[in-house]
């Protein structure tokens, strides 16, 4: 992570590729699961490469081992940011103020979500590592952080971030096996 780090502080584009590759899958997976919209997702995931990039070319990430975090964090918070800015006030006819709600159908989204986890929990009792499953379980459907996951398992911050790659491909590639189940889980989030 460190050489990433500094190779990006340098100027070099490769290293801003790589890091992008790297990461871009984990972040929209975290943005799509808190904003519930891919196409959402798909520009809060852009928003956050941009400004981890302009950070990382700065030279303000202090803890360069702690770039999975910092990225993670940044993808948080602009998505939180974009809630708050999406929240209108409006001022009805009898000139009280009352909160202008979004147009989602919320059971709907509520019963996609839970046939999403469903078929997540689905796939993750096909995963053969025991480890993988925790991990994946964990860290993206409970959102637990990384600091406690790595005390539990004793794992260290670089050992976790590549057992959560490792866990993340080996999903990755059942879903992809099951007829109809990337679609599901995960629409047009990811161009073949």
């Amino acid at each position: 992570m460190c050489d990433l780090v500094g190779r990006v502080e340098a100027g070099d584009g490769r290293a801003e590729s790589e890091l992008v590759e790297r990461y871009a899958r984990s972040v929209k997976l975290i943005l799509l699961k808190r904003t519930g919209s891919v196409q959402l997702a798909n520009d809060l995931c852009q928003d956050t490469f941009i400004v981890t990039l302009k950070k990382l070319r700065a030279g303000d990430l202090r803890k360069p081992q702690c770039l999975s975090a910092f990225i993670r964090q940044t993808a948080v918070n602009l998505s939180i940011d974009h809630f708050r800015k999406e929240k209108r006030y409006f001022y009805q006819d009898d000139e009280s103020i009352s909160l202008h709600l979004s147009h989602r159908d919320y059971k709907a989204r509520e019963i996609d979500r839970q046939t999403a986890s469903v078929s997540l929990e689905k796939v993750l009792a096909q995963l053969a590592v025991s480890r993988d499953r925790e991990i994946l379980r964990r860290f993206y459907l409970a959102d637990e952080d990384k600091v406690s996951i790595c005390t539990d398992l004793k794992l260290s911050a670089a050992h976790f971030d590549r057992v959560l790659y490792r866990a993340r491909k080996r999903m990755s590639e059942l879903i992809v096996q099951q007829k109809g189940l990337k679609t599901m889980l995960l629409g047009d989030l990811f161009e073949v």
